[in-house]
């Protein structure tokens, strides 16, 4: 579709009937309100970028386990981007943005239905800069700044779906530990001093993530774990 609302919104809607096949993708070239993590909007130029959501139906995933498609959307993302050779040193930067040199190419949004202590649907927002090149925000990039490239808009959403197709097919087939490792070694700030701001600013490393998606890192008062809203990178 040409403009939409938001392509999350619209694929919750069709997610409701049970006719709506899993893969089923909800796509457009502008979107007037997308959403992002804490309740911001995502910046999107109309015409240059990505925006799409992919409905799933992940009923063998238990509840506890739900932040593993956090971690395979954001692999498939990186994935994609070394596939079409823009991937300067890529990084996801916890929960799920994909940074390229420190500076953010990507953002997902998950919105899980559950049904008891299984999931039973998920709608999974991407954003991607392709080919835009100026950002009100000097934290932004695009593929097109990183490689001087101008990207054919279907390419880019053919590899993505490729890639993510082969990571939710990881997941599916129980392979949680190899999802995890392969987040882990490419998260931002793993095992890293970086700086944050939760309870106070402070310096830490990231040691880990729970598969609940807390992050656990340990700063001068030992390890602690923090959820999305209790801490803020300073990079």
């Amino acid at each position: 579709m040409p403009s939409c609302h938001s392509t999350n919104d619209k694929a919750q809607q069709l997610a409701q009937k049970t006719e709506t096949a899993e893969g089923t993708v909800v796509i457009c070239t502008e979107q007037t309100h997308g959403k992002g993590q804490r309740g911001n909007t995502w910046e999107t130029e109309a015409g240059s970028n990505l925006t799409l959501s992919v409905i799933l139906r992940p009923t063998f995933l238990e509840v506890k386990w739900q932040f593993y498609l956090s971690m395979v959307a954001s692999l498939a993302v990186k994935e994609m981007l070394n596939q079409l050779g823009a991937s300067a040193d890529l990084r996801v930067k916890w929960p799920n943005d994909v940074l390229c040199s420190q500076k953010k190419i990507s953002g997902i949004l998950i919105e899980n239905t559950l049904n008891r202590h299984l999931i039973d649907t998920s709608v999974i927002g991407f954003g991607i800069n392709v080919n835009q090149t100026g950002f009100r925000t000097p934290k932004a990039t695009s593929m097109r700044l990183l490689s001087g490239r101008v990207y054919e808009l279907d390419e880019v959403y053919e590899q993505l779906m490729v890639a993510l197709e082969g990571q939710y097919m990881r997941l599916k087939a129980g392979r949680f530990s190899e999802v995890k490792a392969d987040y882990l070694h490419g998260l931002f700030g793993y095992m890293e001093p970086k700086k944050y701001i939760g309870e106070y600013k402070f310096e830490g490393k990231i040691e880990d993530v729970t598969d609940e998606g807390k992050l656990l890192i340990r700063g001068p008062q030992g390890r602690k774990a923090y959820d999305l809203k209790e801490i803020t990178f300073v990079y």
